[in-house]
This record gives structure tokens, C-alpha cells and sequence, in this order.
């Protein structure tokens, strides 16, 4: 049995996925031609989002000079819907996106809207050979992270019982350049940066996370100020001019947004008062990589065959009454969530699992005959206050899953796994049916990524 709160979260998904199809220009009534396209730019040191627009006078028959006007109030009308898609894909914090964030009610479409709306939108501009109007829109992203913070004062870590040599100091630098080990799984990646990224210990004990941080400050500054540079000078007015510098020894998240540091690292903060006041104020600087904080943002690309391969799934399992299998379109692909069961504190499958499995393999092999689509595998426990083991647990489960799912035809060279352990309940864990929920394994067939937004009307 799914619970009730899960089955809601999967309608809205499932409305909002409507009102993206409708919003982001009717994507599953595809068209030859197109009159306006958006490339959208992210650059999280500055934190500005920007959106080049490009209208094609000609296709949409507009006279000049003496439409320029009805061309620039349709390129006007035309920008929300297509800057607010790839907005949506930033990340929010390890975890989720800003979509998700629209999901779970926490800000709204008309925010969005509101947010783009009030950027700066420079004058339209005609190209040399008057074939097309141009213009660009950035907003500062700070102004939708304003939306976000909740929190009225700043939650202070306690001083630990550990000694170790440490002193004050300014600010505080985490490095997490370059590939770093993931926490939960078995390969390495770079660390991506988001609205609201945590730290954490060797332990998994939260050094620092959005509470951690006056809101004042947060809303007017961000939870961090992230660069790539080596240069203090760049960031000593976030950390001054004696910070502490930390290396990253992981990352950890689904999206690969939190470095964890060593726990000698983590005591030079906390065992100083001073500098866990330098966590209240801010005063923390990531270092990544530059081409994961100045990018293209890229989203899936869904076509006129996305939605067909959408509904087929979904009517199979609604036909064919496969029990405990949800299947939803989210802002990543067709996800097909699914309460396993497995021999208890074992990685093993029980046998009847087999014609879930089975059926799951035969309509992804079905959506894979576009060669389109890469598949990510997600596992999850009950939270029984064993995290280590959990999330070990998460990860061998994920893996069984994926290696059925391989032996039944798909081609293992499509598919990324990731265990979550306890860290993500979507139900309580004080009751054996929500434990039960929470045991599930999540299979998302993701579509290639485009960097182009385009209006199909």
C-alpha cells in the first residue's frame, strides 16, 4: 500500500507535469517550425540567470519596421514560459529542485512567473538582416531564494566534547574542486552547486545547513558564496583574510551538492565559539570546479514521443493492474516508483518479486527503442537509526534491482545507481507500514538534455 501523502504528492507531480506541457509550449504537439528560442545561462558566483530570446520575425509574418511593436509585446508575452523550465531545474539542495519545491507547495508557479517578470530585460533589438527580434533577460536568483528561507533565527551547533588544536578565524573555505568519492556509492563525481548546500562530518553529523545562517543575511546574500578561484581576494569580503581552509573528502546527495570534511576538520570549527558564529553569519566560501558554476542549463527533452511512451506505460500498469507501481511524468523523465520486497536486512529480492521486474524491464526496453534515454536507479530504507548499514543496504538493493533489470535485456551501459539509505522517508518510520513505504526503489528513464527552449505556437 502506498501512503495517502505519497499518492498526493504523485497527483500534484502529475498536474504539474500538465502544467509544464501546457506552460512550456505544448511540447507534445510538435511542429515543424518554431518562432522564438531561449538559451538560459546559470553563473552561481555572481548568482544571475539569464535567458537569450530569439523571435523569428518571418515565420510569424510580422511586416517591418511597422510590427516591431506587436513583434516585441509577442517576444514580451512569450518569455515567461520559456526561461521558467530551466529555472525550475537549479537545484534547491542535495536532494530535490526548484521544481520539486513547486510540487511540495513551497513557492508557486506565479512566483516563478513574478520572479522572471521582474528581471532586467534589455531593449529589443533587430539582427543585421531583420530576420529576427533579440533581447536577454537575468534575474538574480538571491531575489527566489528570498522565497525559500522560513527559518526567524539561527540555529547554533553545539560546542562538542572532542578536543582538538584549533583557533579563531575569519571565514571558512571548504574546497570540493575536482572528482571527490560519493558518499553511498561506488564512483566519483564533482560537486554542483544549489540554493541551500549542507556540510557535513565524516559521521554524517550536519555541520551547517540553511538554519544554520541568520535569514537576513541568507536572503540579501545566499547561504554561501561559491567560486573556483584560488585567489582570497575574490571572496575576503565573504571570509576575511585569516579563513580556515578545508579540503572536501566527499560529496554527498542525489544531487551531488554536499561536501562532507573530515571530523578533525569539522572539530576546528566547533570547538571554537567563535567560529561557530562564523556559520550564523555566513561566512563560508565552496570552491568548485568553474565549468559546474558557469553553465548552459540543460533539461530533458521531451518531444511529441516522450508523451506517447508516457502514456503507454502508464496505461499498461493501469490495464495489466500490477500492483504497488506508480508511474509519473517528472521534470527528469518517466519514474516509475516501486515498493519492493526484499528478505529482510538482505539485498536479496523475494522470488515474487520476478513479474514486477519483469514488467518494468519490457516497458523500459519499449521506451529505449528511441535510443534516447538513460536510466537511474534509486534505493531507499526505513530509517532504524542505523545509517551506515542503511545506507549500505540501499546501495546492494540498487544494485540487485539494476542487475535484474540488465537480465532482462537492457543494456547495462545505460544505467547510474544511487542509494539513499534512510535520509529521504516519505513516510514515518514509527509505524511497520510507513517503514514498509520507505523501503522503495525509484527507476527514472530520463530523456537527452537540450540547452535550447523552443515555442511550438
Amino acid at each position: 500500500m502506498i501512503l495517502k501523502k505519497h499518492k498526493k504528492s504523485i497527483l500534484i507531480l502529475s498536474f504539474l507535469a500538465i502544467s509544464f506541457t501546457q506552460v512550456f509550449s505544448n511540447e507534445s504537439k510538435i511542429t515543424k517550425t518554431s518562432s522564438i528560442e531561449s538559451t538560459s545561462k546559470v553563473n552561481w558566483i555572481s548568482r544571475d540567470f539569464s535567458s537569450d530570446l530569439k523571435l523569428d520575425v518571418q515565420k510569424l509574418k510580422i511586416q517591418l519596421p511597422s510590427g516591431k511593436k506587436i513583434a516585441s509585446n509577442h517576444l514580451k508575452s512569450k518569455m515567461p514560459q520559456l526561461i521558467q523550465q530551466p529555472l525550475l531545474s537549479l537545484f534547491y539542495d542535495s536532494n530535490y529542485s526548484l521544481s520539486d519545491q513547486v510540487i511540495q507547495n513551497k513557492i508557486t508557479l506565479n512566483d516563478i512567473f513574478t520572479f522572471i517578470t521582474n528581471g532586467y530585460k534589455t531593449p529589443d533589438s533587430f539582427s543585421h538582416d531583420l530576420k529576427s527580434l533579440n533581447s536577454t533577460n537575468t534575474t538574480n536568483i538571491n531575489n527566489l531564494g528570498k522565497l525559500l528561507i522560513k527559518h526567524e533565527y539561527a540555529y547554533k551547533p553545539e560546542q562538542p566534547i572532542d578536543v582538538v588544536s584549533t583557533r579563531a578565524f575569519s571565514g571558512i573555505i571548504i574546497d570540493a574542486r575536482g572528482n571527490l568519492p560519493v558518499r553511498g556509492e561506488y564512483i566519483k563525481d564533482d560537486t554542483y552547486p544549489c540554493f541551500f548546500p549542507q556540510i557535513w562530518d565524516e559521521e554524517m553529523n550536519i555541520i551547517f545547513e540553511k538554519n544554520s545562517v541568520t535569514p537576513d543575511f541568507v536572503k540579501n546574500n545566499g547561504l554561501v558564496k561559491y567560486h573556483y578561484s584560488n585567489n582570497l581576494s575574490d571572496y575576503e569580503d565573504r571570509v576575511g583574510l585569516d579563513p580556515l581552509y578545508i579540503k572536501a573528502v566527499e560529496v554527498y546527495g542525489r544531487n551531488r551538492t554536499d561536501p562532507i570534511i573530515s571530523r578533525e576538520d569539522a572539530l576546528k570549527i566547533l570547538a571554537e565559539q567563535k567560529n561557530i558564529e562564523l556559520l550564523t553569519q555566513g561566512k563560508v566560501v565552496i570552491l568548485l570546479d568553474k565549468e559546474n558554476l558557469i553553465y548552459d542549463v540543460s533539461i530533458p527533452e521531451k518531444d511529441e514521443n516522450y508523451y506517447v511512451h508516457y502514456e503507454e506505460v502508464k496505461n499498461y500498469f493501469y490495464e495489466n493492474k500490477v500492483p504497488d507501481v506508480i508511474v509519473s511524468d517528472t521534470i527528469n523523465g518517466i519514474l516509475f516508483s516501486v515498493n519492493l520486497n526484499f528478505i529482510p536486512d538482505s539485498p536479496e529480492l523475494l522470488p515474487s518479486e520476478a513479474p514486477r521486474i519483469k514488467a518494468i524491464a519490457e516497458n523500459l526496453k519499449n521506451i529505449l527503442l528511441d535510443n534516447g534515454y538513460t536510466i537511474l536507479v534509486e534505493g531507499h530504507t526505513a530509517d532504524v537509526g542505523k545509517p551506515v548499514g542503511q545506507l549500505n543496504l540501499s546501495i546492494e538493493r540498487t544494485r540487485t534491482v539494476m542487475n535484474a533489470l540488465i537480465d532482462y535485456g537492457i543494456d547495462e551501459s545505460l544505467f547510474t545507481y544511487k542509494g539513499y539509505g534512510g535520509t529521504m522517508p516519505i513516510a514515518t518510520n514509527e509505524t511497520e507500514e510507513g517503514r514498509a513505504q520507505n523501503r522503495r526503489v525509484d527507476i527514472t528513464a530520463r530523456p537527452r538534455a537540450t540547452y535550447i527552449q523552443r515555442d511550438w505556437n
